[in-house]
This record gives structure tokens, C-alpha cells and sequence, in this order.
């Protein structure tokens, strides 16, 4: 490498280190130093704290869960309020190979050539055997995370193992969608054999690759990537899960309003922490009501479409016969995860605009109401939907630093998607669902506060899919699942194009009680054509490959 490539080089895994201090904690090793600036690459690799430090920063290019907000406002759970913003015009299909808001390319494959010149330093680091093993199953987990990332939106893509530099040929061809999802599984075992089995909840555990590879096998038995049916997918999908579960180490935690909030509850088994001062997100700031968020709030309102699926405390859906439900009086016995998610005309919400102590207020979602239109220059704050959200909320919190200051984590798998995984991919695998199902399904019930179990064999396997669907759609809402369910099923041409996302609009009468209309909050409809399925690699990405094939429809 030229000398003047060399200096780069450093400066970005300098760059890169410092970055990673906040995560490790202050190492004051490394910090006292004279002169850090002039550490060279090769002194990276023979230090064990910067290595680690290394190692930390490879675990801050995950994509940062509470951030990615586009993914709750592009399908049937949520819509942005402010007009104008992305996830709206992703909705009517204004993004393409040169404009997509979901596009990882670049920095995923940024972060894979780090990972890789970790592979190729690692070898000969000065390190105990044991850490160098630790290490290397933190960024084989690492790295099946990244090209699954990758796989899911544009199906197979270059697979490189070695760290690229400017001379190397760097026209590498796309591999293929089955040989992508291999070398992500193949990656994740390898992960298994060197990870301990319990580390931190930021960290991989066994637990955690488990928990992945059940989501990666779940999604590779899928209809987008399954295309001959293989029903041994389904199978392996199936047994990985099973093996977490029957593991018996973790279980749904009681009080859904506080799972985000209690960072060592027993559900969590993977997630990003936050930590203030130094890192922070936006959440509360950006979905409470506008008098509870210091002027921030309002960023998405939660669909009908969305509070329709949520079954009564009976376990019935609400059109189902004997379920009880009351269009003019719909919120009552609804199941717990409700009252847990969704905030509606006549909730209770604490918050602040200048401080503890802090107010409770009754939520005024209707025409003329103080969260709804009443003030004029509030409306593209407040929900359009007649619904916030209160999932993950922190009710406690009084820190809005230009709209950011939550640090709830982040819990990127939790056990209830092991469940669900397991449920579907044991029915789709049987011809019928079986008592494990059942049992799966009714544990998730159960904590919701339905009162009445699933029995055994009142399903048809069509029957179960469909409910299973269903209660990841409320189970998993707002935690940029749907998204990507949608389109491994196959369904999201059929659910999303063409349609218009539903609200409610409540008027107070004049004896104080309420009446209420339902009717469509987009203004044109949503557009989800097949091409979508898989994006486009990035038309400067294909520009600079001659080896790069286009997905269909992209050309």
C-alpha cells in the first residue's frame, strides 16, 4: 500500500476506534497515551483493549432499531404525521434505484470490510486463544446480521470474506439468493461454537445466534425465498426455535407497559443499549402528544387497520360472532397488548413541557379536541390516525434535547418472536398444527390477558397460518417486523397496494358522550408492485460493477 494510502487507512480505523469509546466505557489505558493520534493500524492489532474497542464498534454499525421509523409508516401499522417526509412518499412508490430510504448498500458493506480486516488481523493478534475466539464469534455473529440484512432486501449479493483495498478487482458478481442465506447460516454456526453462553444483552450469547438463526431460517422457508416449497426449511426453521425454547431460559415478561423499560427483563435476548449522555434516541420525543413532548411529538399515529386486529379480552376477533365488540364503543375489553400499545381517546399519558412534577392528562382525541385540531397550528403534530402510540414509551421521561433523549433499549429479538417463529414454521411444516402450537400461541395469550386458550385441532393448517399472521401483526407491531413479513410472505402486494390506511374520526355530542366514523387517512392510495419485493441495488453500485446484475423490474 502507497504511503499516502497507508495514512488514510489509519485515520479510519482511528476514526473508527473513537467512535467506539462510548460503548467499551473510557479506557484509560488507551486515552492517557501522549500522543493517541499517532497510533498506527499496526499497533491496533497488537493491543488487546483497542481490539476490543474494535470489536464495540463493529457492534454500533447495526442498524439502530428506535431510528428506523420509515419501517412503522410504510405498511398497515402506523403513518407519519408530518406531511412531506419520507415513509409518505414510499407509500405511493416514489423511490427507486438512485432514491431509496431503505438502501444499506454502502454502509453495510462498509461495516463487512471492517469485519473482515478483524478476520485477517485477528490470526496473528497477540492474544490469548481463547479471547481471539470470543472475538471472532462476536463478528461472525456480526456479520451474518449484516449480509441478512443485505438478503433480505435485494436477495443474493457479493459475498466477500477478505478485506477489499483500492487495487484488489473489485467487480465481484452477486451470489445467488440460496448461497447467500447458506453463508449467513454457515457464519452464524460458527458464531455458536465460539460465543459463551451467556454475555451481556448488547453481546452474542449462544442464546442470541440461536435466536437469529431462527429468524434467518424463518425467513429463507418463506414463499419470496422458497420457491419450490422446500418444506425441510420449514423443518430446520422449526427445530432451531424449538431448541431455544426447550432451553428453557428465557419467558415473557408480565407487564408489557414496562418490557422496554426494565433493561434485565428475561425476554430480551438481544438488544441495543442506550446510555445518557453519551447515546440516546427519539422515541418519546417524537410519539407522545404534542402537550406532552415539549412540541416534538406527533411523529406517527397508529392505524385502525392496526387496532382492528387486536382480539377482545375473549380471544375473539372483532367481527367474530360472540365477541362483543361495539364500533361506538370500541375500546373496551380488548386484550391487554392493547392497552399496552395503543393510546386513544380518553387514555391517560403522563408528560411534561417544563419539567417534573409530571401531569397526567386525559388523552382528547376528537374533533374540536386539545390532541386532535383544536389548535390549528398543532395539526401536523397530532395524530390524523385518532390513535398515538404508547409502545415502548417511557411515561417518566422529562428529557427532550431537540427531540431526542430516551434510552430505552432497543430489543432486537425477544423470546415472543421465538415463539411465533416456532408456531409458523411447525405448522407450515406439519399438515396440521400440533399441541406445540397450540401451547406457543396460548403462552402469548395468556400474558395478553385472554382468558380463553386455543384448543388443540380447531384449526386447519390455512386456518393457523392466518391467525399466526395475525397475532405477529399486533404482537410485534411497531417493531419494524411487518415490513419485512409482508414481503417474505408474499403478501404485501395484496394487503398494501391500492389500499388507503383507515382512521378514526370521533365527534363529542352535546350529552358528552362520543360517536365514531371510520374512514381512509391517506390521501392516495399506497403502491406495492411485484418489483418491490426486492429493491434495486443502487444504480451508482451497478454503474461502478460491470459484474452486478440488476433485480428485475430495476433495469
Amino acid at each position: 500500500m502507497k504511503t499516502v494510502d497507508k495514512t488514510i487507512h489509519i485515520i479510519k480505523i482511528l476514526s473508527f476506534l473513537f467512535c467506539g469509546l462510548y460503548l467499551a466505557g473510557c479506557n484509560k489505558d488507551f486515552l492517557d497515551r501522549e500522543n493517541p493520534s499517532s497510533i498506527s493500524s499496526d499497533e491496533v492489532w497488537i493491543d488487546q483493549s483497542l481490539i476490543e474497542l474494535y470489536v464495540n464498534q463493529l457492534y454500533n454499525d447495526r442498524l439502530d432499531g428506535w431510528k428506523e421509523h420509515v419501517y412503522n409508516n410504510i405498511t398497515d401499522e402506523s403513518r407519519l404525521t408530518y406531511p412531506g417526509l419520507t415513509p409518505n412518499q414510499i407509500l405511493i412508490g416514489q423511490w427507486d434505484e438512485v432514491n431509496n430510504p431503505m438502501d444499506v448498500w454502502t454502509p453495510a458493506y462498509t461495516s463487512i470490510r471492517r469485519m473482515n480486516e478483524f478476520f485477517t488481523h485477528i490470526k496473528t493478534a497477540p492474544l490469548a486463544d481463547s479471547v481471539k475466539e470470543q472475538l471472532s464469534g462476536d463478528v461472525y455473529f456480526l456479520r451474518a446480521f449484516m449480509y441478512f440484512d443485505l438478503v433480505k432486501r435485494y436477495g443474493g449479493v457479493p459475498l466477500l470474506t477478505q478485506p477489499q483495498d483500492i487495487n484488489d478487482d473489485l467487480a465481484v458478481s452477486r451470489a445467488g439468493t440460496e448461497e447467500t442465506f447458506q453463508f449467513i447460516l454457515d457464519d452464524l454456526d460458527r458464531a455458536y461454537e465460539r460465543v459463551p453462553e451467556t454475555a451481556l444483552k448488547a453481546k452474542a450469547s449462544k442464546s442470541a445466534v440461536l435466536a437469529l438463526k431462527g429468524r434467518v431460517l424463518l425467513y429463507w422457508a418463506s414463499p419470496l425465498f422458497n420457491l419450490q416449497n422446500d418444506q425441510g426449511r420449514w423443518q430446520q426453521a422449526a427445530v432451531v426455535n424449538r431448541q431455544l425454547i426447550e432451553e428453557g431460559k428465557y419467558d415473557l415478561y408480565d407487564d408489557l407497559s414496562t418490557l422496554w423499560l426494565n433493561s434485565s427483563n428475561n425476554e430480551s435476548i438481544f438488544q441495543i443499549e442506550y446510555h445518557l449522555p453519551e447515546k440516546y434516541h427519539d422515541w418519546d420525543a417524537l410519539v407522545k402528544p404534542l402537550v406532552l413532548a415539549n412540541n416534538v411529538a406527533g411523529y406517527g399515529s397508529i392505524l385502525q387497520d392496526l387496532v382492528d386486529a387486536f382480539p377482545m379480552s375473549n380471544g375473539k376477533a372483532i367481527h367474530e360472532q360472540g365477541s362483543g365488540y361495539n364500533d361506538q364503543n370500541p375500546y373496551v375489553n380488548r386484550d391487554k397488548r392493547f392497552y399496552a400499545y395503543v393510546a386513544y381517546n380518553g387514555s391517560k399519558m403522563k408528560g411534561t413541557t417544563s419539567g417534573p412534577p409530571l401531569k397526567e392528562v386525559t388523552l382528547q382525541i376528537y374533533r374540536g379536541g386539545r390532541d386532535y385540531d383544536a389548535d390549528p397550528s398543532s395539526i401536523i403534530y397530532n395524530t390524523t390516525t385518532g390513535y398515538y402510540t404508547i409502545k415502548g414509551v417511557n411515561p417518566e421521561n422529562t428529557i427532550y434535547r431537540g427531540g431526542y433523549g430516551s434510552d430505552q433499549p432497543w430489543i432486537e429479538l425477544r423470546y415472543a418472536e421465538v415463539l411465533l417463529n416456532y408456531a409458523e414454521a411447525q405448522n407450515e411444516f406439519l399438515g396440521a398444527p400440533d399441541q406445540s402450537v397450540y401451547d406457543a400461541l396460548n403462552l402469548i395469550r395468556r400474558r395478553a390477558g385472554i382468558s380463553n386458550d386455543l384448543i388443540p385441532g380447531s384449526y386447519s393448517k390455512d386456518q393457523m397460518r392466518s391467525f399466526i399472521h395475525n397475532e405477529r401483526y399486533v404482537e410485534l407491531c411497531l417493531e419494524h417486523k411487518r415490513y419485512w413479513d409482508l414481503r417474505r410472505w408474499k403478501s404485501a402486494g395484496t394487503i398494501l397496494n391500492g389500499k388507503r390506511g383507515t382512521g378514526v374520526v370521533i365527534t363529542k355530542e352535546a350529552n358528552g358522550s362520543f360517536s365514531y366514523d371510520y374512514e381512509p387517512v391517506d390521501p392516495q392510495p399506497n403502491v406495492f408492485t411485484d418489483k418491490m419485493y426486492f429493491m434495486p441495488i443502487p444504480r451508482e453500485e451497478i454503474t461502478k460493477n460491470v459484474n452486478l446484475i440488476q433485480n428485475p423490474g430495476w433495469e
